[in-house]
């Protein structure tokens, strides 16, 4: 359901769309609400990063990804395979396709014996979350057809409720987008406040992307750079425009899709997201 509407995010940016806005004071913010219920790559360098392992008492969710094989399962299921839904139609449902690594979750978009074949995890079911810093710290190998996405969604998986793309990457674009989605936005398309932006990132090196989400707004960042602020309007027709939805907990997505309506070039597989860490924090 999620791509349906990535053709329309790719329009609006070509009429126009700016990358500015601004952004609301920040009130007081409400109590974290938290739901914990419960290779051809091995020889990538992932340079020791002094900020993989922290200790933080705010911290919610943290993996660091340092045992090779599986992803924790306590942490994270395999994206379910979705056909006829453009993002999920090439889930493989296997961990051959989403496995760790030498320290990484290892996202792969392959063809297999002529199939598309591409891996996606999500915390549904595990661990969700309302309000708190969501950081990330990935390095892509892009391909043409690909997409790779780190993203929030709400439990009824209906964008229109509250989506929260905190980055995707196009194709071999050396630039990501953020983006927002809900009812105002996708029924009364009401494009003010803006609600999507790009970014430059450093290109085949690891990025850290973060969304700091409160109350009063959801505000993104690469490498420590501010690149969109989506405020809460407080709108008195709140109840039908539905601006601001994004006061139900959230489950973290992280997968790497082909196609969705573009042009999959075979030579360029396979593609790779590869995940240094994932940490969510309290934010005060």
């Amino acid at each position: 359901m999620k791509m349906n509407f990535k053709t329309l995010l790719l329009m609006l940016f070509t009429v126009g769309i700016s990358s500015a806005c601004s952004e609301n004071s920040v009130m007081n913010e409400a109590p974290i609400e938290v739901t914990n219920a419960n290779t051809d790559i091995n020889a990538s360098d992932n340079t020791n990063d002094s900020t993989k392992t922290v200790s933080n008492p705010n911290l919610l969710f943290e993996d660091n990804f340092d045992t090779n094989g599986t992803p924790d399962k306590t942490k994270w299921t395999l994206c379910p395979k979705m056909a006829g839904d453009s993002w999920g139609n090439y889930f493989s449902n296997s961990y051959d396709q989403a496995y760790v690594s030498n320290g990484n979750l290892v996202l792969k978009a392959e063809k297999v014996n002529g199939v598309y074949k591409t891996g996606g995890v999500w915390s549904k079911g595990l661990f969700d979350f309302t309000y708190g810093k969501v950081e990330v710290r990935a390095r892509l190998k892009t391909v043409q057809g690909g997409i790779p996405s780190i993203w929030l969604l709400d439990s009824s998986g209906i964008p229109s409720e509250g989506e929260i793309d905190i980055v995707e990457q196009f194709n071999n674009d050396n630039f990501v987008y953020h983006t927002v989605w809900n009812n105002y936005i996708i029924k009364y398309n009401k494009l003010d406040p803006i609600r999507s932006s790009t970014s430059k990132y450093n290109v085949g090196e690891y990025n850290t992307y973060t969304l700091n989400w409160t109350p009063e707004k959801l505000e993104y960042s690469v490498n420590g750079k501010i690149a969109l602020t989506y405020p809460n309007l407080h709108l008195t027709n709140e109840a039908t425009l539905q601006q601001w939805p994004f006061k139900k907990s959230s489950f973290i997505i992280l997968n790497f899709t082909l196609s969705m309506g573009t042009t999959i070039t075979d030579a360029d597989l396979p593609g790779y997201m590869e995940v240094d860490w994932v940490r969510v924090t309290r934010t005060r």
